[in-house]
Formats: structure tokens, C-alpha cells, sequence
């Protein structure tokens, strides 16, 4: 069963096209990438879905009970603990916030090393934390939610390689839980090695893709960057 579907979706900015007439569909419990290089159109695209830009043609379907978003763009106050923005993103985020403790526990089920760290930066004032370690507090904290449907603009941009991994970790325990996942990176390992399936966004287009072998052997590329550079430069 979809949770979302796109048909024909157009944005321009200015009479100045970044996507056109694509599509794209997610099924109830599945992780899809969306792949692009900087300035592709993947916060434009999520922006589109979750209702903050106005297509200028096409159509959004999204039947998620509820949704949590994470953009690209996090600027808590610094004066705050993590611990305290967490419980603002709860509010925001959810129609029936969770306690705190209740994240907890569904944490410490996930993983007691990635409960260790959350517990770790939550005690923080946003003040001291980096920025990697802002980003995936919030990113864990939207996946703690008990959301339908999740939407990630480059989770792990700017995220050491063992927070990386645990946010994967928790992408799939919250897939795993039910959730639908829709992330996005310009890392091509990550996306196909995590993915169900993913696409490629260039030249205004959205291109599907079932695997990474797939996406390499469609641009006759010997790895997947090659394949991503390729599919960037490839106009019709």
C-alpha cells in the first residue's frame, strides 16, 4: 500500500524550473534514498511533500496519519539543553508527544550504545554541542516519535562515521517498527547499501532505481560515485 505518491510534480522558482513532472511513490514500511548532488532539488522536492512549497503543477498524495520532517537548516537556542529542544521537537512533532521516558526505553531497546550517547548529548547545553551532534539528536529524536511516515534532508551530513552508523541503525529499527522512511544524501554508498530502493534526482528528473548494481550498470559506471557523476552531467 502507498503512504505517499507524486505524479507529475513541477516546481519553478521565478519561471526557473528545479523539478519537473516527476514521480515517486512509497510504500507502507519502506526505506527509499533520494540521491542528488548540492542544489539538486531534494529540500525543494521534501518541502513539496510536506506542504511548505506549493507545486506549480502535479500532485501530492500523503496518507501518513503523522509525519516527521527533518530539514537541513537546525538553529536551536544555544542557552538551551539538548534535552530541552528535544522536548520542543516532541511537542511540534507529534499529535501525542511521548515523555521522555518513553523515548528512552524505546531507545535502550534499539541500541544501549546509541542510548548511551543520546543520554550523553541530551544532558549538553546546544551551547557546547557540534554540529554533528545537534543534527543527530534531532534526527534520532524525530525517529523516536512513533511517525508513519519520516522524511530526512541528509541525516548524516556533517556526522562522524560512528554517529552515521547509528543513525542507520535507527532508521531501520524505526522501518522495522513500522515506520516508512524517505531520506535523502549525494553519499551513494550509504543510500544504496541502506535503501530498499532509491532515486536519482538531476536535470529536474527523478530516476528509479532498484539497486546500486542497477544504478552503475545504467550509466556504465565501474563504481557508484562514477555512476552519480555521470547521471548529474547526463541531460536528455
Amino acid at each position: 500500500m502507498n503512504i505517499l505518491n507524486l505524479t507529475d510534480l513541477s516546481f519553478s522558482y521565478e519561471n526557473l524550473p528545479l523539478i519537473k513532472n516527476v514521480a515517486l511513490n512509497l510504500n507502507a514500511g519502506e526505506r527509499v534514498g533520494i540521491l542528488g548532488s548540492n542544489g539538486a532539488g531534494k529540500t525543494t522536492l521534501f518541502d513539496l511533500i510536506c506542504k511548505i512549497k506549493k507545486p506549480s503543477s502535479g500532485q501530492v498524495v500523503n496518507s501518513a496519519r503523522s509525519q516527521a520532517y527533518l530539514t537541513q537548516i537546525l538553529t536551536p537556542p544555544p542557552l538551551l539543553r539538548m534535552s530541552e529542544t528535544g522536548e520542543l521537537i516532541r511537542h511540534l512533532s507529534s499529535t501525542v508527544p511521548l515523555s521522555q521516558s518513553e523515548i528512552m526505553a524505546r531507545l535502550a531497546k534499539w541500541s544501549p550504545s546509541l542510548y548511551k550517547r543520546y543520554t550523553s548529548i541530551s544532558q549538553k547545553k546546544v551551547a557546547r554541542c557540534s554540529y554533528g551532534e545537534i543534527r543527530s539528536y534531532f534526527t534520532l529524536t524525530l525517529l523516536l516519535l512513533e511517525s508513519d511516515l519520516i522524511i530526512l534532508d541528509e541525516p548524516t551530513a556533517g556526522v562522524d562515521a560512528e554517529f552515521r552508523y547509528y543513525i542507520w541503525l535507527a532508521i531501520n529499527s524505526a522501518r522495522q517498527e513500522g515506520a516508512s522512511v524517505l531520506v535523502s544524501s549525494h553519499y551513494t554508498e550509504e543510500i544504496a547499501a541502506n535503501c530498499d530502493r532509491f532515486y536519482m534526482l538531476a536535470n529536474q528528473r527523478l530516476e528509479a532505481f532498484d539497486s546500486g548494481g542497477e544504478f552503475m550498470s545504467r550509466y556504465n559506471a565501474s563504481s557508484l560515485d562514477e555512476a552519480f557523476i555521470k547521471a548529474s552531467s547526463h541531460e536528455d
